[in-house]
Formats: structure tokens, sequence, C-alpha cells
């Protein structure tokens, strides 16, 4: 099993994560460049049958970037099969392996918050699983790192 063999460091930090899922996506639109320091994002769970139209919602309103504050779009697909936890017993797949997540990038906090309770209100619907704004407190680099 891949995570038998866990570390000290790894049990630590793994068990303050709440609602974890493993996804292994593929960026299918992306719009806009540069990344921000603000992110919002939603996870949707396309019913089948809908994703064309769940996609074409999502994309529709493409002065989105056009707004000061907002950088870049992304929708991310998740490929199903490579997204299955890998806890999960043979042939048990979770219904989260196909969600979607959908990123907002930016520059500020307020345009970022108001973009997403826009975009991912009633016309989304039952789609939507979740959806919050993140924002980059510190970065650190390879190259900031004294070596050893």
């Amino acid at each position: 099993m891949a995570l038998a063999n866990q570390t000290e460091w790894s049990n630590r930090n793994i068990a303050k994560f709440k609602n974890m899922i493993r996804g292994v996506a593929r960026v299918t639109e992306s719009h806009g460049q540069g990344r921000g320091a603000v992110i919002g994002l939603a996870r949707l769970r396309p019913r089948a049958g809908n994703e064309a139209a769940l996609r074409a919602t999502i994309l529709a309103p493409r002065d989105l970037l056009s707004r000061d504050g907002l950088i870049a779009m992304h929708l991310l697909e998740n490929d199903p099969t490579l997204s299955r936890p890998l806890t999960d017993p043979p042939g048990v797949t979770s219904p989260g392996a196909s969600d979607w997540f959908v990123v907002v990038e930016g520059t500020d906090e307020a345009a970022v918050k108001t973009a997403m309770a826009e975009r991912f209100d009633s016309t989304i619907g039952p789609e939507l699983i979740s959806a919050g704004v993140y924002k980059l407190l510190w970065d650190l680099a390879r190259s900031d790192l004294a070596a050893s």
C-alpha cells in the first residue's frame, strides 16, 4: 500500500488535513497570465451528461479578467482513473475523482472574493461542492535556502 510507511513528519501534517481528496487533473482552459498572490478556488462535480453545459457556464464571462485585481482563470478537470484515493480498494471509485476545479488568480483579495461570489452562486447550482479564497502570506524558493 502506497501510504503504509509514512514518516513522522507526514503523519503529523496529514492529520491536520480536512476533506482531503486526491486529484490528478489536466488544465483544460487557461486565460490570462502570471500568478496571483490571492486565489479563488471552486470545486465542482459535473453531473453526467452536463459537462459541456457546465464548461460553457464557467467560461462564458470572458470580461472577468478585464477587472482590476484579476489576472488569470483556469479550469482543471480530474482524470477519474488517476484521481482515485490510494487507500481505496481496487475497483472502488470516490465520487470526487471526477471533480473539476476552477482557479481565479488575482492581486487583490476583494476583487477575487467578488468574482468568486458572482461566478459560483446559484448559476452553477448543485454541482458546486465548495469554494474559497486563499491569500499567499509568503513564498520560499530553493534559492532562498542556505546550502547545507
